[in-house]
Formats: structure tokens, C-alpha cells, sequence
């Protein structure tokens, strides 16, 4: 089965020593800043592939385009992220994107390409998988992340395209909205505060210009990490992780067998 799981904010680390120091965050902050534990996917045996990110995306941004929005000055917090006047010049921005993004993005072009090549199905399904936690306000009018939310550049609630095209349909989003709660004790929205990332779109345009012989179907995948990391306690629930992916892996198979027929 063709089905790819990304997870472009995985690295909660700034690795290297010497950028680490230019950064005005606490390494809390920083880990604040990406998506934890979407490196521990091994319940997703569902997956022909899963791409784990191994940059932070304060250094380079793979859920952004290719530019100077690839990199953040603030934090989830307005906490400022780089010390003063270390921030990165256009001269750094664009090598870090040569040396991260661009990498990351190509590596997924050839894995959907391999598999394309060797399957029978019909479809290729690609998750863009993240977290967030749910103690800071997420969009201007103060909206709070909900348990799990479900996106495809659609519109909010029911997934039906808007001006653009959607990167899966309404109807398979929300059959797929109804399998997680089949799976999960958890409410599922559709493009809730998240409409989809550039991944989404990213993926979605790749059928054209890969010319695959399956179609390719995206969305963004993003639950509230408060359901497996205690912020008080500050400490994983590991039963609770596991059974979220658990859930979560019977659901994108239920999809990807939709999608097949």
C-alpha cells in the first residue's frame, strides 16, 4: 500500500552547537516549537513510508514554501527566537534551504515515485502528521487547538472545495473523519483553525508534476498534544500515544481501502 507519513516538525532539538547559541529560546521554548513525538510512529505499520524531519523548523521550515517564510522570528508565545542581530541573513536562509529544505522535499518526490512504480493500486495517500499543544491561543480570534483536526484546503466543517482545489475529496475527508472517531474517544474537525499546510498543497500538485500513474490524495493531520503529554507534569503518557496511533493507523487504512475501490 502507497501510503507516506511526513513529519516535517519532528526534530525538537537545535543540533548544531554553534546555531544553538544564537538562539534567545530556553531549549523548552524550542522544543515548544516543533512537534513531539511524531518521531515515535512505529504503530503505523499501515505505512509503506514515513519521513521523519531531522531539522527544527527554526532553522528551516519544511511545512512552508521555499523562501524567507520558511523561517520564524517569533515564537508561539511572541517570545523573539533569535538573540539580538542573530538572526538569519538572506544569505543563510538561502543556504539552509538548499542544505534542509530542499532535501527533505526531493527525498519525498523519489519515495512516491518508487512506490508509484511498483504498485497496483489505485491511489497514493500521503499524511502530513503534527501536533500542537493546547495551552496558547492559535489564531486572532483566540480559537484553541481542538482534540484532532483534519485538513485538505478545503472549507471549515465540511471539506467541500473552495476557489482552489481540495487535496482530497469532502466525501473521503469525512469518511475519514468518522473512522478516527470509530477508533478514538476524541472529537474530529474538519479545517478547524488548520485549512492545511504548503505540504498539503505541495503533495496535492505532484500528480501533474511527477505524472504518477496513481493519484495522489494529501491532507494534514495535526491532535492536540495535551491528550499524551502532561504540560503540568511535563511527561509523556506512552499507553495514551499509543493508543492514539493505534487508532489512528486502523483509520488510514480504512481510507486507503476507500480510496482503492
Amino acid at each position: 500500500m502507497p501510503i507516506i507519513i511526513s513529519a516535517p516538525h519532528a526534530q525538537t532539538k537545535i543540533t548544531d552547537k554553534k546555531m544553538r547559541k544564537r538562539f534567545a529560546l530556553s531549549d523548552y521554548q524550542i522544543w515548544k516549537c516543533s512537534d513531539p513525538f511524531t518521531s515515535k510512529l512505529k504503530q503505523f505499520n499501515c505505512a509503506k513510508y514515513i519521513q521523519i524531519a531531522k531539522t527544527h523548523r527554526l532553522v528551516c521550515d519544511f511545512n512552508r514554501p521555499p523562501n524567507e517564510k520558511a523561517f520564524h522570528d517569533k515564537d508561539f508565545f511572541g517570545n523573539k527566537v533569535f538573540k539580538k542581530g542573530e538572526q538569519f541573513k538572506k544569505k543563510e536562509q538561502k543556504e539552509n534551504l538548499e542544505k534542509y529544505w530542499h532535501p527533505y522535499h526531493n527525498k519525498l518526490k523519489k519515495k512516491i515515485l518508487k512506490l508509484d512504480s511498483k504498485t497496483k493500486d489505485k491511489a497514493t495517500l500521503i499524511i502530513d502528521f503534527h501536533n500542537t499543544s493546547g495551552d496558547h491561543p492559535l489564531t486572532k480570534q483566540h480559537q484553541y487547538m481542538p482534540s484532532i483536526v483534519i485538513s485538505n484546503l478545503g472549507k471549515q466543517n465540511t471539506g467541500r472545495s473552495n476557489k482552489n482545489h481540495t487535496s482530497i475529496s469532502a466525501k473521503n475527508l469525512q469518511f475519514f473523519q468518522n473512522s478516527i472517531k470509530q477508533h478514538l474517544p476524541l472529537s474530529v474537525e474538519i479545517n478547524e483553525i488548520f485549512h492545511g499546510g504548503y505540504n498539503t498543497l505541495w503533495f496535492h500538485e505532484l500528480s501533474h508534476e511527477l505524472k504518477t500513474k496513481t493519484k495522489i490524495y494529501a491532507l494534514q493531520l495535526e491532535y492536540n498534544l495535551d491528550h499524551v503529554f502532561n504540560p503540568l507534569s511535563k511527561r509523556l503518557d506512552n499507553k495514551a500515544l499509543r493508543t492514539l496511533h493505534q487508532g489512528l493507523n486502523k483509520a488510514i487504512q480504512e481510507l486507503f481501502e476507500k480510496l482503492n475501490k
